[in-house]
């Protein structure tokens, strides 16, 4: 008896160790697998929010969205204002909750001065098809501001039409310079005519 007991301690010593490895392991995996599960949901709520710029001042723009609201018939249920910074509440037919933030931002080009950035979200991780209508309507009473690196078509410079001669065509012969001032020929003026060596009298004719 006294030979089995330290044989069973030992085993006794690692079934313990194995179960608290077990335990360890498993609460690892659910660290692991929560961490997962919370960077999923916090990827899905940034792609969540929708957002266009607008080249326009942001007065206008809150009220192109105020405008744009009553277009597509959803209630403003509460909206806050604080300087060039404003949120509106909103909701869909569905009950969603639709949250708008419009905000006076500087332009990444610098000739455009600050602009509009309006941004929205429905719900919680948003509704793509929403929100991009509801940025369609305001787009109508608003333009969009060009994006970062645009730069207007360059228009070709007119061809100048002298001195080219089309493929294929052949050249006109070239005109004829003019003579320099002093080598222009003289008009020539018809001679006097002849008088009579004497007076002719009155009704006499002149002798032959």
């Amino acid at each position: 008896m006294k030979s089995q007991r330290p044989r069973l301690a030992v085993v006794t010593g690692l079934t313990l160790l194995f179960a608290v490895m077990a335990l360890a392991n498993s609460g690892c995996l659910l660290l692991v697998a929560g961490a997962a599960g919370g960077a999923a949901a916090g990827y899905a709520y940034a792609k969540g929010k929708v957002c266009e710029v607008y080249n326009s001042g942001f007065n206008d723009s809150w009220a192109a969205v105020h405008t744009s609201l009553a277009e597509l018939a959803m209630p403003i249920l509460k909206e806050e204002l604080q300087g060039e910074e404003g949120f509106i509440t909103s909701q869909t037919a569905d009950g969603d909750r639709v949250r708008i933030r419009v905000n006076s931002v500087e332009s990444q080009i610098p000739a455009q001065g600050r602009v509009t950035r309006v941004c929205v979200r429905v719900a919680t991780f948003g509704d793509h098809p929403v929100s991009n209508t509801i940025l369609n309507q305001v787009g109508l009473h608003l333009a969009p501001a060009p994006a970062a690196g645009w730069a207007a078509p360059a228009t070709a410079a007119p061809t100048a039409r002298l001195g080219v001669i089309q493929a294929g065509a052949t050249a006109e012969p070239p005109l004829a310079s003019p003579a320099p001032a002093g080598n222009l020929p003289q008009a020539q003026t018809a001679p006097p005519p002849l008088l009579p060596a004497e007076p002719v009298p009155v009704g006499k004719t002149p002798p032959k």
